[in-house]
């Protein structure tokens, strides 16, 4: 078989791929099929067009997982509009001027500001949904682990984001946070020294957060996402016990490239209009400028995502803060190791205590959250 023999067949559109191609005398069957025979992807086509979603009385928690891609979309288009005019020699009057001068300038910061909010909320009941619904056990525990590291970065990227208005606010909230760092033991002093660059939080320490939040963490969000949507892709989606057990007859599903698509259509409306009324009612302020050498503002508080491990370090203070780190750091632990813990399906004795564990660590979480939010 000489090479163009070869080329003509490897071009070729399959006839399977012709019978669900529009009519080959049709605008769109000709330019599908021209496209076809120079990018030969109709098996990847195929995959996509034959996957499915289960439909059952727990389907709303496969929205979740869409929700947090809605808002990292939405966390990219506003971040470049505000990269246009933010500079990081000049953080606060730069960030003033969008907010004063720059045609729905605070609009889009404070969309900004609560589309990050929102997809950290949506990716931790994500986390729990997947959680209760047992998605995590074999064959899907890379999936389960890089959603893990999909929040652990996203929480990241919220927490190099936050100095950047060098505001009162988030000038002390970080600089508590890179001092709790530093009591790490071995390397907390030279990991805190990096992330400032000095001694100190300055307007240097914005040339290290800056590039981190608006190059190498979402480079590294979006690989994570990649390696997570491919793991969810070829598993396919994960299904609970109790439609498991249902006989094949009464399993009903859903096109994924059809009617689920269009049902989140909706969803993704209303959060756009949450977004919108969430930004005009309840904007993001700029605080004065930050001064290093004052006093710190009283009832300063981090991020509502970092709650927990700042309540906790307040309840063992002095020398016993080391076994408040100590616990903190137990929280990703325990999850990293759930999917080689409770690996039985269907649950057997192990996965229903693993879930009544769940649910307490969740109440735990959900209360330091809020005791540390009223405090």
């Amino acid at each position: 078989m000489d090479e163009s023999t070869r080329d003509a067949r490897f071009h070729a559109v399959p006839e399977e791929a012709e019978q669900a191609l529009p009519c080959a005398d049709s605008f769109a069957g000709k330019a599908s099929r021209a496209f076809l025979r120079r990018v030969p992807i109709w098996p990847v086509i195929d995959f996509l067009a034959r996957k499915k979603v289960p439909q059952h009385k727990h389907s709303f928690w496969y929205t979740l997982g869409s929700m947090g891609l809605f808002f990292l979309l939405v966390q990219i288009v506003t971040g470049v509009l505000l990269m246009i005019y933010y500079s990081p020699s000049q953080p606060w009057s730069s960030v003033q001027r969008i907010v004063m001068e720059i045609p729905f300038g605070g609009l889009i910061r404070s969309i900004h500001h609560w589309s990050a909010n929102l997809m950290l909320l949506a990716l931790f009941v994500h986390l729990f949904s997947t959680f209760f619904m047992k998605a995590y056990r074999p064959p899907r525990e890379l999936t389960w682990l890089t959603g893990l590291a999909l929040l652990g970065t996203t929480m990241f990227l919220g927490f190099s984001g936050y100095l950047l208005p060098w505001d009162d606010l988030s000038f002390f909230a970080t600089r508590v946070g890179i001092s709790e760092l530093e009591k790490m033991p071995v390397l907390g002093q030279w990991i805190a020294g990096l992330v400032r660059g000095g001694p100190d939080v300055t307007v240097d320490t914005i040339g290290r957060f800056y590039p981190l939040h608006v190059v190498v963490l979402p480079l590294l969000l979006l690989s994570i996402l990649g390696v997570h949507l491919f793991f969810v892709q070829v598993q396919g989606v994960s299904e609970p016990d109790s439609f498991r057990a249902l006989p094949p007859e009464k399993k009903k599903y859903h096109k994924f490239f059809t009617e689920y698509l269009v049902n989140e259509i909706p969803i993704w409306m209303a959060l756009t209009a949450l977004l919108v009324a969430l930004s005009a009612l309840f904007p993001r302020v700029l605080a004065p400028e930050a001064d290093p050498g004052a006093a710190a503002p009283e009832g300063i508080k981090p991020e509502w995502y970092f709650m927990v491990p700042f309540q906790m370090l307040k309840l063992f203070p002095g020398s016993l803060e080391f076994l408040g780190m100590a616990l903190t750091g137990l929280i990703p632990v325990l999850f990293l190791v759930v999917p080689f813990v409770d690996r039985t399906v269907p649950a057997d004795r192990r996965g229903q205590m693993v879930a009544r564990i769940g649910i307490g660590f969740l109440a735990f979480l959900v209360g330091m959250t809020v005791w540390g939010w009223m405090s």
